[in-house]
């Protein structure tokens, strides 16, 4: 018994991560950042099914209802002896054996009738649904229900993702700083306060008519960190200037005033040595699953380069040219402090 109870969970659980990793491809294959096209988002609000008012109401059996997230399907729950079902007939109709034979999968979107409820009346988000699609019946949880006019799971996380691109499109207006997705190289744009009040002071200075800028973000690659920093570095008629904010624990970013930097000195290294040209990756023997580390963009009018370095690469590999500049500019910033 344990271990049909363990193949159920199993077979939920690998239904459910094909589900996510299909929806994130499709969504991000018909998404780019550099659209301009405003796409109208439709929302919706799901129907909690495994709350005692649906579940205790007299129309329940014989409701429409439609499959929000095939995820939650019991494939194999009518071989388990301690689930009673209607009939005997019902059980045999209730499993991947005799949907196969008819050329049939439940998938989000279908739409059947309730014939049926599993109660657990210790924890009511276990409840199952028996659902008849056709001439086929369902096992579903009840959290993988909705109503039938309603969006399914997979439609829900596009519109959410049109939505964030939608938002990503207005507040980018163009400027590469806040496209989260540049060159290949993510660096968070867009998304905690530090990003964007530094990306919006870097995209000031170009429409200033500032021709050459630095931003490097020494930020976490999983959420937002109190140690965070951000500078924006530039040159302006031959002078270079620095602007410097940090984060903290309430993740209200503070900001120095400008002072003169030697940005150049970057700069040149960046150009004289030809990092833009490196393709060759740092050799890494060590890394962490989560990291700080310098994303880095550079702008000039005829050119844009972005790349993030974690901070466990910075020892490895000294010599490759990337982890001599990386260092170069971890180096020079290390002195800047909250005024």
């Amino acid at each position: 018994m344990t271990k049909k109870r363990s193949n159920i969970k199993l077979s939920l659980k690998n239904s459910r991560n094909k589900t996510i990793l299909l929806t994130v491809f499709s969504v991000f294959t018909i998404l780019n950042s550099y659209s301009q096209k405003l796409i109208q988002v439709i929302p919706s609000e799901r129907p909690d099914f495994c709350s005692a008012d649906i579940l205790d109401s007299d129309s329940i059996i014989g409701r429409q209802v439609k499959i929000w997230d095939d995820g939650g399907i019991y494939e194999d729950l009518n071989k388990v002896d301690t689930y009673q079902f209607p009939t005997e007939e019902i059980r045999r109709k209730s499993g991947k054996n005799y949907w196969r034979l008819r050329f049939y999968k439940p998938k989000e979107g279908d739409i059947g009738t309730v014939v049926h409820i599993f109660r657990n009346e210790k924890q009511s988000h276990f409840n199952i649904y028996l659902i008849k699609v056709g001439n086929n019946y369902v096992p579903i949880a009840c959290t993988s229900l909705t109503e039938p006019h309603l969006l399914t799971n997979k439609e829900e996380t596009k519109q959410y993702y049109i939505r964030i691109a939608n938002e990503n499109v207005l507040y980018a207006e163009g400027c590469k700083f806040k496209i989260s997705n540049q060159n290949r190289s993510w660096s968070r744009a867009g998304i905690m306060n530090i990003d964007r009040v530094s990306e919006i002071y870097a995209c000031n200075l170009i429409s200033e008519g500032i021709d050459t800028i630095l931003l490097a973000k020494h930020i976490f690659d999983n959420g937002s960190l109190p140690s965070e920093k951000a500078f924006v570095l530039w040159i302006d008629k031959g002078q270079g200037y620095l602007k410097a904010f940090f984060n903290n624990s309430q993740h209200v970013p503070t900001e120095n005033e400008v002072v003169l930097f030697d940005t150049k000195c970057l700069i040149n290294h960046f150009f004289e040595n030809r990092i833009y040209a490196v393709r060759k990756k740092p050799k890494v023997q060590r890394r962490f699953s989560h990291s700080m580390g310098y994303s880095v963009q550079l702008y000039t009018p005829n050119y844009f380069f972005r790349e993030r370095l974690r901070d466990d690469f910075l020892n490895q590999d000294m010599e490759h040219p990337k982890i001599i500049w990386w260092n170069l500019i971890s180096d020079k910033l290390e002195y800047i402090q909250q005024e």
